[in-house]
């Protein structure tokens, strides 16, 4: 066994009770033992990138794992409502009752009167997307895709595509200036 992989071992073993007791502390059921891990690399490069000048190393790695396990609970929870909004989604579309009245798709369901807010807003919309971005040029359009849909950043958009970054900001800008109009003339 080499000594950095004995160092990781035995480092673990002393230290895995501070990833369960942060897990506990953010009551954080882990069935398939996703955050354990998270927590574990958390650890690991707490380890790693401590200084000792900046203060105690436990301190230091409970810190960590806590804003990791954070992060990655905040990253499944917007997971899980992106998948339910696929899904509702899906099945407004199938679901009979639906009608298309000229450009406008207006919703039935049969609770209209749900408490739930996300189907009061979906019941309530009378434009879908394509409606809502055809006023949206090309480039805008990939803006918009790339932004909001696939969570990138401009510096990403602007590798992606191959055009700088005051490129992807004026797309950007223009996009939104478009958007906000639109919705103030809906309103």
């Amino acid at each position: 066994m080499t000594k950095k992989k004995w160092e990781l071992e035995d480092f673990i073993e002393q230290n895995q009770r501070r990833v369960y007791y942060q897990m506990a502390r953010l009551q954080i059921n882990d069935k398939d033992g996703e955050y354990f891990q998270e927590g574990l690399v958390a650890m690991w490069r707490a380890y790693e990138n401590y200084n000792p000048d900046k203060g105690p190393l436990a301190t230091y790695m409970n810190f960590e794992i806590r804003n990791r396990l954070v992060n990655v609970f905040h990253k499944s929870i917007l997971e899980r409502k992106y998948i339910e909004q696929l899904g509702h989604q899906q099945e407004v579309e199938t679901q009979a009752g639906n009608y298309m009245d000229g450009k406008k798709k207006k919703i039935l369901s049969k609770n209209e009167g749900g408490t739930n807010p996300q189907e009061k807003l979906d019941q309530e919309s009378e434009t879908d997307f394509s409606e809502f971005t055809s006023i949206l040029t090309e480039k805008q359009k990939v803006w918009f895709n790339c932004a909001i849909i696939e969570g990138l950043s401009n510096q990403e958009i602007a590798e992606k595509e191959q055009v700088s970054l005051e490129a992807v900001k004026s797309w950007a800008k223009s996009a939104k200036r478009k958007l906000r109009k639109m919705d103030w003339d809906r309103g």
